[in-house]
């Protein structure tokens, strides 16, 4: 390797230098932590979906079982694997954007700003994007597509228009090729179904690079044929494993709610929200789109929008979904301003005197991309720059595995849960001794309780508060298998639940809160009996009453503070 490629590489491995120790010790996602829960279920004998209710498809499950089996139940794991993920996806784009027609100088230096890139965005992001399938699903993805590419460059001239025929060498390439390109879209699928989206629209991208419509529909069949065989396996294990029927419930009974529940949140104000924590990422879209609107036969391009097109129109605004968009989007634009570059260098003396356009080798849409590049390095350079603090309790956690809840608090973007906060509560607990199944963590960001503590969830319903607001009518379900499975012991988090002011040392629960207690929905309808924080627990000392099905509920109550002096205090 030359001295410049060195110099080129020495930044993206600077990089990881500097963020892989804060990336590994980031608390884990509760998302995370349930699906960990679903494979400890699994490895323990459990049936998916009767056991844990569950709304998406089983693949991610299967991975945390696999991941969890061979490599241990530490964050830390979990981490290492989603590390190699991202880096995984990031040589595939490099390898994409890197033509062999290009100047090693400009193959090296075209790779090393997109991994650049791709690292900053990817490992600067909130824990909430971390861990997630839909980052995960994105390397089978860019596979499938790698393989239909090599399929179009070898057998694209092969062929007549008028006839199909191949020697049978290359018929079984081309047979084993196409069953490959089947076989990894399906894996995506099993992750995620919404892969589906961008899988349609790279096999149309491709007719064009198939010598005839019928090689074209034979790749296709065979393409299909695999994914289906895929899919027929995948059956045949949740029949063995006994969670097919409950799977075909959830997927019939339960999901419409699951589905309209999460639309109904797409709005304008969440849409500002989302933009301002991606900012500036999420502006590589803007140029991404007219590039690949302009190259709508590139199987890249055609991926991107694909995938575009159902995280908008189908999925919920969360982060974690949108996250392999900008990733796609980052490696277009990169590539295009790459592409200007090299017509540029190899136009002739002649072509650069007569062309007024050739005179300025970057067209607008490559403008853009290059400014939003600068901007992104920007942000990105501020933001690790504060993050040098915390860098060597970070590394040292690393080498000897302990880190402060303080330093543990300061990394995390997300503001839940505060470990701070949470850890004398989790003391607190292990001193009870609670036996296990007893104690139910509320809120969703409450989910970490359970492994720490190495208990299991004592309902089916673990995201009760989540599930309450996403299945309205099933609560009365939740509540009476509370009921049923006799939970002594609730903790839900005041924050959480959009209580925002402080509340005395000396009271369990706010005042106004405590007022109207009776009159609370679960759990705030029980006797609390110790408080760290914002976080309360309380003993199950009376039926459940009800379950709210609103976003912040306890701010209603804000009014009534001044109203009432009743108190609580420590007994």
């Amino acid at each position: 390797m030359s001295r410049r490629a060195i110099i080129f590489w020495a930044i993206p491995a600077l990089l990881l230098m500097l963020q892989v120790p804060v990336f590994l010790q980031m608390p884990l996602t509760p998302d995370a932590v349930l699906y960990d829960l679903q494979a400890r279920c699994l490895m323990q004998g459990g049936v998916l979906y009767r056991d844990i209710v569950e709304p998406n498809l089983p693949g991610v499950v299967w991975i945390h079982a696999i991941v969890r089996k061979l490599f241990g139940e530490s964050d830390q794991v979990l981490r290492v694997f989603d590390l190699v993920i991202v880096l995984s996806i990031t040589g595939m784009l490099c390898r994409i954007v890197a033509d062999k027609t290009d100047s090693r100088k400009l193959q090296h230096a075209s790779m090393a700003v997109l991994a650049s890139l791709l690292l900053m965005f990817c490992l600067g992001t909130s824990e909430w994007c971390h861990c997630q399938r839909d980052t995960w699903m994105l390397l089978p993805c860019l596979l499938a597509v790698a393989t239909r590419k090599a399929c179009c460059v070898q057998f694209g001239n092969a062929t007549s228009p008028r006839s199909f025929v191949l020697d049978d060498n290359h018929q079984r390439t081309f047979l084993l090729l196409a069953l490959l390109e089947g076989s990894l879209w399906a894996i995506a699928f099993w992750i995620k179904p919404f892969v589906a989206f961008p899988a349609v629209a790279v096999m149309l991208a491709s007719r064009s690079q198939f010598a005839s419509t019928q090689s074209w529909l034979k790749h296709a069949g065979y393409v299909i044929a695999a994914g289906a065989g895929v899919g027929l396996l995948g059956i045949l294990w949740m029949v063995n494993a006994g969670c097919w029927t409950y799977f075909v419930e959830m997927m019939t009974s339960w999901n419409g709610d699951y589905y309209q529940a999460g639309r109904s949140r797409w709005n304008l104000e969440r849409l500002q929200a989302h933009a301002s924590r991606f900012w500036p990422w999420v502006m590589f879209h803007l140029p991404a789109i007219v590039i690949s609107i302009r190259n709508r036969r590139s199987l890249l391009c055609a991926c991107y929008l694909g995938w575009l097109l159902q995280a908008v129109l189908l999925q919920q605004l969360f982060d974690y979904v949108h996250v392999p968009g900008v990733i796609l989007a980052i490696a277009i634009c990169i590539r295009s301003v790459k592409e200007q570059l090299h017509a540029s260098h190899t136009a002739t003396a002649s072509q650069l005197s007569s062309d007024a356009v050739a005179r300025f080798p970057f067209s607008p849409v490559s403008c853009m991309a290059s400014v939003i590049v600068i901007m992104s390095v920007i942000s990105s350079g501020l933001s690790i720059q504060s993050r040098l603090t915390d860098l060597r309790p970070c590394v040292s956690a690393c080498v000897y595995g302990s880190l402060s809840s303080d330093v543990r608090d300061a990394i995390s973007q997300s503001p839940f849960p505060c470990w701070a906060e949470l850890e004398p509560l989790i003391d607190h607990l292990r001193e009870m001794s609670i036996p296990d199944r007893e104690l139910l963590a509320y809120n969703g960001n409450l989910i970490h309780l359970y492994p720490r503590l190495k208990y299991n969830p004592p309902t089916r319903f673990v995201y009760l508060d989540v599930l309450a607001r996403c299945f309205p009518r099933r609560r009365q379900e939740m509540l009476q298998e509370v009921e049923r499975c006799n939970v002594r012991y609730v903790v839900a988090n005041l924050r959480e639940d959009g209580w925002e002011d402080d509340v005395p040392p000396n009271m369990l629960l706010p005042a106004a809160l405590e007022a109207s207690r009776t009159e609370l929905f679960f759990p705030y309808n029980q006797r609390p009996v110790f408080r760290s924080g914002s976080y309360v627990l309380f003993e199950v000392d009376s039926p459940p009453g009800s379950l709210t099905s609103e976003y912040f509920p306890l701010s209603q109550f804000h009014s009534k503070i001044i109203a009432t002096g009743a108190t609580h205090r420590i007994e």
